[in-house]
């Protein structure tokens, strides 16, 4: 791990090119097993990959509805756990293909450095689920 912050940098990248390609399953390889999200005071936990795929095909088919066709996540702050292990905020980005913005929001995400790789262990949606429903578009409720 030589410049942690451009690793997290390199692992936010290709997780907005799975969105923006609707891939439930490359989604999914960016996440270790079981994992954890919370939303709107609610925790799930997502058991293998294919549990977390068939969740995440049902939240791209929402942001499709939604009419997402970029997806924008910038670093905000980084937080060594302990060797291997960080939490990190995130600042997301929903954009039409005209590059305005459909909805913004910032998350936290726990990630482990799992053989030679960063995979998220935990995120906190409870941003996304807020930034959807001022919207008028509630997202989970």
């Amino acid at each position: 791990m030589t410049d942690l912050r451009a690793e997290l940098e390199t692992w936010c990248q290709s997780y907005v090119v799975a969105f923006e390609s609707y891939n439930a399953d490359a989604i999914a390889a960016h996440w270790t097993f079981p994992a954890l999200t919370t939303q709107a005071g609610r925790s799930f936990t997502f058991k293998s990959a294919e549990h977390f795929a068939k969740n995440t095909g049902l939240l791209l088919g929402f942001y499709k509805a939604q009419k997402v066709e970029r997806v924008e996540r910038r670093v905000v702050d980084i937080l060594s756990m302990s060797d291997g292990a960080v939490s990190m905020t995130v600042q997301d980005r929903m954009l039409d293909g005209a590059s305005n913005e459909i909805a913004a929001w910032q998350a936290a995400y726990v990630l482990q450095y799992v053989n030679k790789t960063w995979k998220a262990v935990a995120a906190v949606a409870d941003g996304e689920v807020d930034a959807w429903a001022a919207r008028g578009t509630p997202l989970g409720r």
